[in-house]
């Protein structure tokens, strides 16, 4: 009889346990990079760390973290389009990594080193799925590198500009540099890369700015339909230098 009670007694736990709800609440993600909290925009200098602190927690149990830091070029993570972002060193700097994580709660602490040599605008992006595969709500900051010590192109492009093919066009904009500027140079490439034409940015050494409209492309009249790619360097006479590019779209 006493055999009898326990084989009910377990069968009872047996079908109290299959009837428990399956968990279903997402984890949580709370992300902090130089001070700035998730959503925003974090701003950084070149040659100084990246100090970010991942905040992550979930009602039962945590599954793996994934953090991502890549060029803002050329996509949005919030639905906008995309703007046109002049880098520096753009793909010198950017990172995955992926952890397996244990219990409810974790606090990530961790530090990048900027290169000396970038500029421009990174995404971080942070995703956490728990045990059960629950995802959290992507937690995303972009991160704004800034460089005062390398030579600075700014353009007016908010998008990529389109250029009718067998057209002269003239580039517009501004180069500057505190430490004098010794050479600039415009090139005009081909969607696979190939150069196509490449002009010296007119100034003098020693200049502070040099002005880009002084700079024009003669586009070839085959080129409609592509995208093609207008790289800008430039040196000033501390030696530092910067390379950055951005696409156009010929018509």
């Amino acid at each position: 009889m006493k055999h009898v009670h326990f084989t009910l007694a377990a069968l009872a736990a047996a079908v109290l346990f299959g009837c428990q709800e399956a968990d279903l609440t997402p984890p949580s993600i709370a992300l902090v990079a130089n001070g700035s909290l998730a959503p925003g925009e974090a701003e950084a200098w070149a040659g100084t760390p990246l100090n970010v602190t991942i905040e992550l927690t979930d009602n039962e149990e945590l599954g793996s973290v994934r953090i991502d830091l890549h060029d803002a070029a050329g996509h949005s993570h919030d639905g906008e389009e995309a703007e046109l972002i002049l880098f520096s060193g753009a793909e010198d700097w950017a990172l995955l990594e992926t952890s397996n994580l244990a219990g409810s709660q974790r606090l990530l602490t961790k530090s990048y080193d900027i290169p000396g040599h970038i500029r421009g605008m990174w995404d971080l992006v942070v995703d956490l799925t728990d045990a059960e595969g629950n995802e959290a709500e992507t937690a995303y900051l972009q991160v704004h590198v800034e460089n005062d010590s390398i030579p600075l192109f700014v353009v007016p492009y908010t998008t990529e500009p389109v250029w009718s093919a067998g057209s002269s066009v003239a580039l517009a904009g501004d180069l500057t540099d505190a430490d004098g500027l010794l050479s600039g140079v415009a090139r005009l490439r081909d969607h696979d890369g190939t150069l196509i034409t490449e002009q010296n940015i007119p100034l003098s050494e020693g200049d502070l700015a040099a002005d880009l409209s002084l700079v024009s492309f003669n586009i070839p009249t085959d080129a409609g339909g592509e995208e093609l790619e207008v790289e800008l360097e430039a040196t000033d006479l501390a030696g530092q230098t910067c390379l950055t590019s951005f696409h156009v779209e010929i018509e």
